[in-house]
């Protein structure tokens, strides 16, 4: 039987990085080629063809590189021939680059991100498992029409709810308000236990990266709000305490920032939920939502600011961003 193809594409990270004597630490320096080479098991799996994007460090990637991504991805996967790629990515930020590739991609074509969370260099590395059962995963048919998923330590996840929940575990990575949505073994192959809800695709050419978040903290000024104000950044994503709740100075840099033109997403700073009406003083997550914030859903402060990111450029009308909102977040 004629093996599928799959397309690994390499952009650096921990699942890459090396000891570097001069600089004291380890960097991302092996390519998408070495860890391959690494993996014979992979010849029995699929046809493999590696692309090179890039090789640093995750808490390097830029904006410009991660939405480059889109386009290489695009271009693997436009071959007929190719089922599905898989995607070495830094753990630090993996859960972004994930994202904005499900928002963007436009595919059926399953892809699957894997990082590691030991070095290459180390005696156990858990790199190349995640390589593997990575790669079982987009070479199932099963797999085709889920989106963006994210696979390491056995453990399947959406991109959308997939969040780092552990600097140091192989089982670094949870779900924020759900769990796994598969998982994978040399030994019983791929099984999925559910299908990701709330998935959209919205089809841009760049996006709006000036988009910070806001942390509300005790005591906290409007000082955050009067320099993006200043700044004229392109959106603000607002991580609330409680059900979405704020102080009486953050109030005042919301409504400063909404008066301004800029639009704001009201969530959460907490580890899972939404936010919601209950409290009645100005700064309460009502009082945010009838000032003209857009509320986040069951979204993350770092998946609300990509998904802005998208939106921001395919539109700026309050109503069209407050649907894709509501699509991609509920709550």
């Amino acid at each position: 039987m004629k093996k599928p193809v799959i397309c690994i594409v390499g952009t650096g990270g921990t699942i890459a990085s090396r000891y570097d004597a001069k600089l004291g630490g380890h960097v991302s320096a092996a390519t998408a080629a070495d860890l391959v080479a690494a993996v014979p098991e992979l010849e029995k799996i699929a046809d493999i063809r590696v692309v090179e994007h890039s090789n640093i460090n995750s808490a390097l990637m830029d904006t410009p590189t991660a939405f480059g991504l889109r386009d290489t991805l695009r271009k693997a996967l436009a071959d007929d021939a190719v089922v599905g790629a898989v995607v070495t990515h830094g753990t630090a930020t993996l859960e972004e680059s994930a994202y904005l590739m499900d928002l963007t991609l436009g595919s059926d074509k399953p892809v699957v991100f894997t990082g590691a969370q030991r070095n290459a260099d180390e005696k156990d590395p858990d790199g190349p498992r995640n390589l593997l059962y990575a790669a079982l995963i987009a070479a199932d048919p099963e797999a085709r029409g889920r989106g963006v998923m994210v696979a390491l330590a056995g453990q399947i996840f959406a991109a959308r709810d997939v969040t780092k929940v552990n600097p140091e575990v192989v089982t670094c990575f949870g779900a924020r308000d759900g769990g796994p949505i598969g998982a994978v073994s040399k030994y019983s192959g791929v099984d999925f236990f559910a299908m990701p809800q709330r998935r959209i695709h919205l089809e841009v050419n760049h996006v709006k990266p000036e988009v910070p978040i806001i942390k509300m903290v005790q005591g906290g000024s409007d000082m955050l709000f009067r320099a993006c104000v200043q700044a004229k950044v392109d959106g603000i994503v607002l991580e609330g305490s409680g059900g979405g709740n704020v102080n009486a100075p953050y109030y005042a840099g919301v409504c400063a920032a909404i008066d301004a033109g800029i639009p704001v997403i009201a969530g959460l700073r907490l580890v899972s939920g939404a936010p919601h009406a209950g409290k009645g003083y100005p700064g309460s997550f009502q009082s945010l939502v009838a000032k003209g914030a857009i509320p986040a859903g069951y979204l993350s402060g770092l998946k609300a600011r990509l998904l802005l990111m998208v939106a921001l450029a395919k539109t700026q009308d309050r109503a069209a961003l407050l649907d894709i909102f509501r699509r991609a977040g509920g709550g």
